[in-house]
C-alpha cells in the first residue's frame, strides 16, 4: 500500500461505504475481525461467516428501496445483523427492534421447532448520542428480569456503539475499529494500518472502493440527501418558534404545522 498512490479515502460513516466494507463476501476477514471485536470472540473462534439480506439489493440511495444494513450468519449458528446510523431518525429504536426479531422468525419454516433458534444479535454504530441515559461507548442489551436482571434465554442481544463517545471505551481492538469507522482523513486512516496489519487491508479496500465512480456517486448523493433532509428539519423548527414566539399556542401551531 502505498500513501502517495491512494484515492481520496470515502468516509465509512456513511451507510453505503460502511455496506460496501462489509458486506462483502471478497473481504468477509474484515467483517470476521469487526464482529469478533464487538462480541468478544478470541483470534480463530469466529471461524466462518456467509451473508445473506432480506432486502431488497439497493442500487441507489432512495430508503423506499431497502435497509443498508449487513446480515450475516456465524459459523457458531448465531445471526447477526450490522448496521450504521449516522444520523438519529424517528422512532428508530422500534425499527431495530422490529427487524431484530425478523432475525429470529425467519429462522423457521413451518413445522419447524424452536429448539431450532439461534441467537440473534444487532449490532449498531451510531455517530450520534443513540443512547444518551448511558455515558458507555458500548451497550449491551438484553431482555432481563426486571429486579434480579437474569437473562429470559440468550436469543436476543443488541450491541450499540456510540462514536461519540469512543474516548470512554476500554477495549482496545474494539477502538481501533471504530476510530478506523470514524476516520476522516487520510492520516488517521494510515496511523491505524500502522498499529495492525488488519487495518491495512481495511486501508487498500476503503481505497478501491473509493476509487469507483459508481460508488462515489452514491457517496455524493447520501450527502446530499442528509444535508437536504437537517434543511427541512432546520426551516421547520425555525418556522415552529417563529409561530410561538408571535404568539400562537402551541396546539395551534403544531396544526399549522401538519403535526400531530
Amino acid at each position: 500500500m502505498h500513501n502517495d498512490n491512494l484515492p481520496e479515502l470515502l468516509s465509512p460513516k456513511v451507510d453505503v461505504i460502511f455496506k460496501l466494507l462489509f458486506g462483502d463476501e471478497r473481504y468477509k476477514d474484515l467483517t470476521i475481525n469487526f464482529i469478533s471485536a464487538v462480541l468478544g470472540y478470541k483470534d480463530g473462534e469466529l471461524e466462518d461467516i456467509s451473508f445473506y439480506n432480506t432486502h431488497l439489493k439497493r442500487e441507489s440511495v432512495d430508503n423506499k428501496l431497502g435497509i443498508l444494513d449487513i446480515k450475516a450468519k456465524l459459523s457458531n449458528g448465531n445471526i447477526i445483523d450490522i448496521e450504521m446510523q449516522a444520523n438519529s431518525v424517528p422512532d428508530v429504536r422500534g425499527r431495530i427492534s422490529y427487524y431484530r426479531s425478523h432475525l429470529l422468525t425467519e429462522q423457521l419454516g413451518t413445522g419447524d421447532p424452536y429448539s431450532k433458534l439461534k441467537p440473534a444479535k444487532s449490532i449498531i454504530v451510531a455517530d450520534f448520542d443513540f443512547i444518551p441515559e448511558s455515558e458507555k461507548c458500548h451497550t449491551i442489551f438484553q431482555t432481563l428480569e426486571k429486579d434480579e436482571h437474569f437473562p429470559f434465554n440468550d436469543l436476543e442481544e443488541i450491541h450499540v456503539l456510540s462514536l461519540k463517545k469512543l474516548s470512554k471505551l476500554n477495549n482496545e481492538r474494539l477502538r481501533e475499529w471504530l476510530k478506523f469507522i470514524n476516520s476522516e482523513k487520510r492520516e488517521e486512516f494510515m496511523e491505524l494500518a500502522g498499529i495492525d496489519p488488519v487495518f491495512v487491508k481495511a486501508v487498500d479496500v476503503l481505497a478501491t472502493f473509493s476509487a469507483d465512480d459508481h460508488n462515489r456517486m452514491l457517496y455524493e448523493a447520501r450527502l446530499k440527501e442528509w444535508r437536504d433532509n437537517k434543511s427541512r428539519i432546520d426551516g421547520a423548527l425555525r418556522e415552529m418558534v417563529a409561530l410561538l414566539e408571535s404568539g400562537v399556542p402551541l396546539a395551534e401551531a403544531k396544526k399549522k404545522m401538519g403535526l400531530p
